[in-house]
């Protein structure tokens, strides 16, 4: 199972939340966000936590916000292009949108990450996007609502993001998750900043490495 961690905290705003992911090594594939996407500018501090995660042998994702095809072609290309600075393995393209109409843009952006590509549209969308995706994002929420959507296992490419779990409840639902779906991420952090930091099992796991 793929273990997808959006990574969406500064590195010197906690250098010890990269640290974790590092010791993890492949076992987790991070996906990278310097400013709702590459950024305008080359961040120095990305380029040094990048490398320390290359180093690591860390899978990384470049985030590309879709914006449910509401950006324009340009913007999402620029961001594309932008994603060269930094040495990541292909792209996380969030706000991914759902119906039939939009496959052959979703498609052609898919085209051009040039690496792995993750689609995240937080549903089920057309059974379509599966083949567009190494990984398809078809849940993204808190624990409650994920315990009472899914009883039977998913698409064999799908991915569940599920946030705001007890600790007492992380192995209930990492045994969940790797029944039901290919990849994805249990965490305890909670919104409204669910990806800023990394969940308690992984610094516990890091710490004691």
């Amino acid at each position: 199972m793929t273990t997808l961690l959006p990574l969406y905290v500064h590195p010197l705003v906690d250098p010890d939340a990269w640290q974790a992911v590092a010791a993890a090594g492949p076992n987790v594939t991070a996906i990278v966000n310097v400013h709702d996407g590459p950024g305008e500018m080359i961040d120095e501090a990305y380029l040094d936590a990048t490398a320390l995660l290359q180093a690591a042998h860390v899978p990384m994702l470049g985030y590309v916000d879709l914006g449910y095809l509401q950006r324009s072609e340009n913007a999402i290309t620029r961001d594309l292009t932008a994603w060269r600075r930094y040495p990541v393995d292909g792209v996380f393209f969030d706000q991914a949108p759902t119906d039939r109409t939009a496959l052959a843009a979703v498609a052609r952006h898919a085209g051009r990450a040039g690496g792995m590509v993750v689609l995240n549209p937080g549903t089920r969308p057309h059974r379509d996007y599966a083949q567009l995706a190494d990984l398809i994002c078809t849940f993204e929420g808190p624990w409650r609502s994920h315990r009472r959507l899914f009883d039977a296992p998913d698409w064999p490419n799908a991915a569940h993001l599920i946030y705001g779990v007890p600790a007492a409840e992380l192995a209930d639902a990492h045994a969940r998750l790797a029944h039901l779906a290919a990849g994805g991420l249990v965490s305890d952090l909670d919104l409204p900043l669910p990806y800023c930091g990394v969940p308690s099992w992984l610094r516990t796991a890091a710490v004691s490495r």
